[in-house]
């Protein structure tokens, strides 16, 4: 019974947390750190999806940074008018879901032919030919001087006047992500991914469908990345190639390890400090790349699960010490 309801505690508390975020950040934020604020949140959709891969499933994958720039440019394409017409932005941005969702399943296929870390450079070398793709392509990206002049997102008529409007139309893509992703945690597909990071012999022994199940997977990490493209796009008013390098790739998966890759309220809080640390860490900037490898040979060595691992941690000593305590009380 306890149990049962600490289990409906979490989300509650979480969901707390998160209205509580909502409703006190934008009055302590100025226009740039709202904007700043907003893409912060918008990287967290992207970095959920490493939650599935890495954190569910154990497959380490650098290519969020390349299904997020496919939504962003086939949203920058239907609704700037470029190409001589312009496409209504909600349906824009489910389209680019949808291309990244087809495209996340046909590399997917592909890429899985692939195992552990030949998978992994798999997903690095889709970054560079991606990036390449982006920044010489034209037609499709504008090539270095990206694609300008793309409007904000409209729904029943009503478009977001500012950065403050932008923030809780993003917070309510990142909670339905986030639920999404929960949800995915609690059906078969969550089990068999966790039962493929822990052993993939035995999940295939067990019947689980291995190359279908990291295939799924993939392909929810891209749309989900896909949908942080299509916002970025939109907020931002502008993609450029130059957003979807590999440094980027590596960043989305700090974000992830940062907060905690198995916890999804973690890799919320770990792309909002990496996306502000930069913005913090200003007057020293050039040493930047500096801090984030010290921060990550840290992380690994001394909170390998992330602050979501270290909380849970202390969290059940702290526990584990009350229950000595009530136990020493009663024999006494």
């Amino acid at each position: 019974m306890q149990t049962k309801n600490r289990s409906l505690l979490t989300p509650i508390i979480i969901a707390a947390v998160l209205i509580a975020f909502m409703i006190v950040a934008p009055l302590f934020t100025n226009d740039y750190s709202m904007m700043v604020l907003n893409n912060a949140c918008i990287n967290s959709i992207a970095a959920l999806g490493l939650t599935v891969m890495l954190g569910m499933g154990g497959q380490l994958s650098f290519a969020a940074v390349s299904f997020l720039g496919i939504g962003a440019f086939t949203v920058g394409n239907l609704t700037s008018g470029r190409n001589g017409f312009v496409l209504n932005t909600v349906v824009s941005l489910w389209v680019a879901v949808l291309v990244s969702t087809l495209l996340a399943f046909v590399f997917g296929m592909i890429l899985f032919r692939l195992k552990g870390t030949y998978f992994t450079f798999a997903t690095i070398g889709l970054v560079q030919v991606t990036y390449s793709v982006y920044m010489n392509f034209k037609p499709l990206s504008g090539g270095p001087d990206g694609i300008p002049r793309i409007p904000f997102i409209s729904m029943f008529g009503l478009s977001p006047s500012g950065y403050r409007d932008w923030f809780y139309i993003i917070m309510g893509f990142v909670i339905i992500s986030m639920i999404f992703v929960e949800r995915i945690r609690q059906t078969s597909l969550g089990r068999s991914l966790a039962s493929i990071r822990d052993n993939e012999i035995a999940a295939q022994t067990l019947g689980v469908n291995v190359y279908r199940t990291k295939v799924i997977a993939f392909t929810v990490a891209g749309a989900l990345a896909g949908l942080a493209g299509a916002l970025y796009a939109m907020h931002n008013r502008y993609v450029g190639a130059d957003t979807f390098t590999f440094d980027a790739a590596a960043t989305f998966i700090i974000m992830a390890m940062l907060g905690g890759v198995n916890n999804t309220a973690g890799t919320f809080v770990g792309a909002l400090l990496v996306t502000m640390l930069p913005e913090w860490l200003r007057p020293v900037k050039e040493f930047l790349k500096l801090f984030y490898g010290i921060g990550v040979i840290l992380l690994m060595v001394f909170m390998p699960m992330g602050l979501a691992g270290l909380i849970t941690s202390i969290l059940k000593k702290r526990r584990k010490v009350g229950m000595e305590v009530a136990k020493d009380e009663s024999d006494s």
